[in-house]
């Protein structure tokens, strides 16, 4: 039962879930000096209330509609991040109004906001705050795309940068994170719509799984060394084991992929078992 057991408790959970999208509000503050996304900054005032500089009418609370008007802006900025916050302000219209609230705030402390990646970040924060349990309960197809969505953005990172696609395994600093997100952002929106449309769809399925037995973890054991995974990667993946020094990134980011590949060779069944306890265990995360 030792796999088993493990499986539901290794760190190396978190690398397929998509945990990327919400490390921007996680990551502590970056040094002084250090490259940072710049702000979207609201629209400018006349030229003639900037003359009179009034600081403290600056900081006066922005109203709602500001703060809609604002979000709709940086959205229709970004079209891949549209269909999901439609669906969002559709299926979780609380979420959407904490989204805004944030807006607000920002909008209230300093003028400006913040990149829309950061409120689709947020976004999908509050919804594992929230609903996290439900997309461990959704359909087989809704579940795959979460994965296939994971899987296509380590693709895309691995093919620029073996650290950024390490960090969507173990956890992407905020810089990486905008860095993708700058340079794929149809990836990072397809991660975030699939767990969106998962969690939509789990609240309505509420699909129960039985956790994933003996014989389901030996065949996906089976599966990753069928890829070359070596002894001490399978205690990575499989063992809770933290990645010793001498697994460098690159290879680090190929058997990261791998491994969500040898999770989509496994039968439906067996891979519906896993998927679900791997989500579950995030959304407790």
């Amino acid at each position: 039962m030792e796999r088993i057991l493990v499986l539901a408790t290794s760190a190396f959970v978190f690398i397929s879930v998509g945990v990327a999208l919400v490390i921007i509000n996680s990551a502590p503050d970056k040094p002084e000096g250090e490259p940072t996304a710049p702000p979207v900054v609201a629209a400018p005032e006349p030229q003639e209330a900037r003359s009179q500089a009034q600081p403290q009418e600056d900081a006066s609370p922005r109203s709602e509609a500001s703060a809609r008007n604002a979000l709709e802006d940086l959205v229709a900025d970004a079209p891949e991040y549209q269909p999901f916050f439609k669906r969002l302000q559709e299926s979780f219209p609380a979420e959407y109004e904490a989204i805004l609230q944030a807006v607000k705030s920002k909008l209230d402390a300093s003028g400006t906001v913040q990149s829309v990646d950061f409120y689709v970040s947020d976004a999908i924060r509050l919804l594992r705050k929230s609903h996290g349990a439900s997309v461990a309960k959704a359909s087989p197809e809704r579940m795959e795309r979460v994965f296939d969505a994971q899987l296509a953005a380590m693709r895309a990172a691995a093919s620029e940068d073996p650290r950024m696609c390490v960090g969507f395994l173990y956890g992407a600093t905020a810089q990486d994170f905008e860095k993708m997100a700058a340079s794929h952002r149809a990836l990072i929106a397809e991660m975030a719509q699939a767990r969106l449309e998962a969690t939509a769809d789990g609240e309505a399925a509420h699909a129960e799984r039985p956790a994933p037995t003996e014989a389901d973890v030996a065949s996906l054991e089976k599966e990753l060394s069928k890829r070359g995974l070596t002894n001490d990667e399978l205690d990575v993946f499989l063992g809770g084991k933290i990645a010793q020094a001498g697994l460098d990134q690159s290879r680090m980011c190929v058997a990261g992929q791998s491994y969500l590949e040898a999770l989509r060779a496994l039968p439906l069944d067996v891979r519906m078992k896993i998927y679900s306890l791997l989500l579950e265990q995030m959304a407790h995360s």
